[in-house]
């Protein structure tokens, strides 16, 4: 089994486990051999560690399976770097063997690595005796978004949990695309809404979860936005355009955005914040107010992001910002409860960022 979400990848495992080994053997029929070696030393150690697993028959069990789990040197770059000579030869020599002679029924090899050269030797030998399986890993943040909404409903039912309309979206917002933080933010929010409630809804979400890491290709679009830039917004645009539910998840992500825009012009109409950061003048209370909203100066806010958001916070009025959030929350709430169209998010962003006629 190959792939870089090291999460998915143990989970199909171990249901492979548990359907090849029964539960009263696990203890003493499965054994399991770290793959991971930075080293041309460890790497044919492991290798080693491997074969003589399999070399070695079930003793009192009924079965044995030998993991040989997340080896991070096969050929492909791996997380182990290019791999010697030495090894690339012992990984072949190791695969060729078991194509020549195969396990017996009542024994089972399983294999989990982050990457795999399917054009390789090792890869070639071991798709003629083996099923191979490929996770995907996607580089583009809005095919990490459209999988992780996919993948969501399964892991969250895992929990006991269902979203409300719209909540979905939201918790992937929040939350981000790796599926371990995922799993640990579903816990949490299982933990919150206690064995009353089943229902998670975007206000739950937004109470107890916890922001995960930023998205590039998200940060193009508020980026854009905050610029006034249409040409850029038509652009990053078109990347999404194709991405299923990605309507809802960009409604609800701008929304966000433009709630801090306001935050920063208010701000800034107060000169409480300027070009080199926060004022020493601001209120006791509405520092207070700003630390507790994660903006003010006792909030650990990046001094960049926020002065990028202070710079597009000027090219708005307030009367802009508080109407561009109203719109997008609007627009989300119809594509929850009708067929509206990414499309429909596209126009209403680009409505909001065009400038309107100075008045003479």
């Amino acid at each position: 089994m190959i792939g870089e979400d090291d999460f998915l990848v143990d989970s199909a495992a171990k249901k492979i486990l548990e359907s090849a080994v029964p539960e009263e053997n696990r203890a003493s029929a499965v054994e399991i051999v770290a793959g991971g070696a930075d080293n041309m030393d460890d790497q044919l150690r492991s290798i080693r560690s491997c074969e003589a697993s399999v070399q070695t028959p079930p003793f009192l069990d009924p079965v044995k399976l030998t993991w040989w789990r997340g080896v991070t040197f096969l050929p492909g770059g791996g997380r182990g770097g290019k791999i010697t000579d030495a090894v690339k030869e012992a990984l072949e020599k190791f695969a060729q063997s078991l194509a020549s002679s195969p396990l017996p029924a009542n024994q089972h090899l399983l294999v989990t690595a982050p990457k795999l050269l399917a054009t390789s030797v090792f890869a070639k030998s071991l798709k003629s005796f083996a099923e191979v399986v490929v996770y995907p890993s996607e580089t583009r943040s809005y095919k990490r978004q459209a999988a992780a909404l996919a993948l969501l409903p399964e892991l969250a039912e895992a929990e006991g949990i269902s979203f409300a309309p719209g909540a979905e979206q939201a918790f992937i917002a929040k939350v981000g695309t790796d599926t371990r933080t995922i799993v640990s933010e579903l816990a949490k929010l299982r933990s919150y809404l206690g064995e009353e409630t089943k229902t998670a809804t975007a206000a739950h979400v937004a109470e107890i979860t916890s922001p995960g890491g930023g998205d590039p290709e998200l940060w193009d679009v508020t980026d854009a936005i905050g610029a006034r830039n249409a040409p850029r917004l038509d652009s990053v645009l078109s990347r999404f355009a194709d991405a299923g539910k990605m309507g809802i998840l960009l409604a609800t992500v701008v929304e966000k955005f433009f709630r801090e825009l306001i935050v920063c012009r208010d701000a800034l109409d107060k000169g409480w914040l300027t070009s080199g950061g926060w004022s020493s003048s601001i209120p006791d209370g509405a520092r207070r107010d700003l630390d507790d909203a994660g903006t003010g100066p006792g909030a650990a806010k990046n001094a960049w992001v926020l002065r990028k958001n202070a710079d597009y916070a000027r090219n708005y009025n307030m009367l802009e910002l508080r109407t561009a959030r109203w719109r997008l929350l609007r627009a989300r709430e119809k594509l929850v409860s009708s067929d509206d169209t990414f499309d429909a998010v596209k126009m209403e962003l680009m409505r909001i960022i065009a400038r309107r006629p100075q008045r003479r």
